[in-house]
């Protein structure tokens, strides 16, 4: 069940996620993903408010979409296995392809 801030529910999905406010040029990994957003564990972050190029590496092939940074937390690589680090970013304008790929509902 999502969290009380949570606005529909997350899937787990690891993919490459390359990220960046002009171009994708850093690198994480999804750690869930939603129909409005994804996690993307990172040791580079950026603030919350700043708008994000991505790309995500599907196994259909690359995926590009934008997203705004809602919340982000810094910290040691040591930290990036547990989901200690990284962002919280919300889609500006999902592709469907995106929404198949989650196996979550389409926007209504």
């Amino acid at each position: 069940m999502p969290k009380k801030k949570q606005l529909s529910k997350r899937f787990r999905r690891r993919v490459v996620v390359h990220f960046g406010p002009e171009e994708p040029r850093y690198i994480g990994y999804s750690r869930n993903v939603s129909r409005t957003g994804m996690m993307v564990g990172a040791v580079k972050v950026f603030d919350p408010g700043t708008v994000l190029q991505l790309e995500l590496d599907l196994p259909s092939g690359p995926l590009r979409t934008t997203g705004v940074v809602v919340w982000a937390r810094e910290g040691p690589v040591q930290w990036l296995p547990t989901g200690r680090i990284g962002m919280g970013i919300t889609f500006l304008a999902p592709s469907d392809e995106l929404m198949v790929t989650v196996k979550a509902p389409t926007a209504a």
